[in-house]
């Protein structure tokens, strides 16, 4: 079976599984970028990356691809806003961690609109990035509503929430459950505060994406189920 025939099968597989109740997102964190170019010739146009230099050489390798769509998932440090936003092709940051870190990209003008997801830390493990609190996760929703109130949808807007299920747990399967439900039930507070509506969840990758499904995902990150092992 050739490398292109191997992608097209997982995205195939994969697909029928989610059956149109969430999106996929191709997460080609070290990986080739002729797989994300293999990937988009069997139709694939979402993908993610977490590191900045790995985004902007696969971009740039992907040039010839004029419908993709980059979406970023790694941590972001503030001096590394102005390089990210220069990447053709982004159309969201699915890893925004601070109120520091929203301001700083509310400082620029990306000349597009970029969505936003707020990254919760709903497993409450040390090692995790993300707002650590609902009284967070609420000011940061705020910043961002009156930005658009000012703006309109022509620079950043809310476009949801994103978490990870939980590293260390005895039962994964349940730790999952519970970390999904917590985003959730944030998304529900959060719209019934603000004027957000209709945000998404950024949650699940390729070991506990079904259970995401389960729990109303709208876009889960999936790499090794597609592209193999790294």
């Amino acid at each position: 079976m050739s490398r292109r025939e191997e992608v097209a099968k997982n995205l195939a597989e994969i697909t029928k599984i989610l059956n149109g109740r969430a999106k996929l997102l191709a997460v080609s964190k070290n990986r080739p970028g002729q797989d994300v170019k293999t990937a988009y010739e069997t139709g694939q146009r979402d993908f993610g990356e977490n590191k900045l230099q790995e985004l902007a050489s696969k971009a740039q390798i992907t040039s010839s691809c004029p419908e993709i769509r980059w979406h970023f998932i790694g941590q972001l440090q503030t001096n590394k806003v102005n390089a990210l936003l220069k990447i053709p092709g982004l159309v969201s940051i699915h890893s925004i961690d601070s109120i520091k870190l929203l301001n700083k990209l509310l400082s620029k003008d990306p000349g597009k609109p970029i969505g936003l997801f707020l990254q919760h830390n709903t497993s409450g493990e040390q090692e995790k990035a993300g707002f650590r609190s609902f009284s967070e996760l609420l000011e940061a929703a705020l910043v961002l509503q009156e930005a658009q109130d000012k703006e309109g949808p022509k620079r950043f807007y809310l476009q949801g929430l994103m978490t990870m299920g939980s590293i260390r747990t005895e039962n994964f399967e349940e730790s999952a459950r519970e970390c999904f439900e917590q985003l959730r039930s944030l998304r529900d507070e959060i719209e019934a505060q603000t004027k957000h509506s209709k945000l998404e969840l950024s949650m699940g990758m390729s070991q506990d994406y079904e259970i995401a499904i389960e729990k109303g995902a709208d876009w889960v990150r999936i790499g090794s189920n597609i592209f193999g092992s790294r």
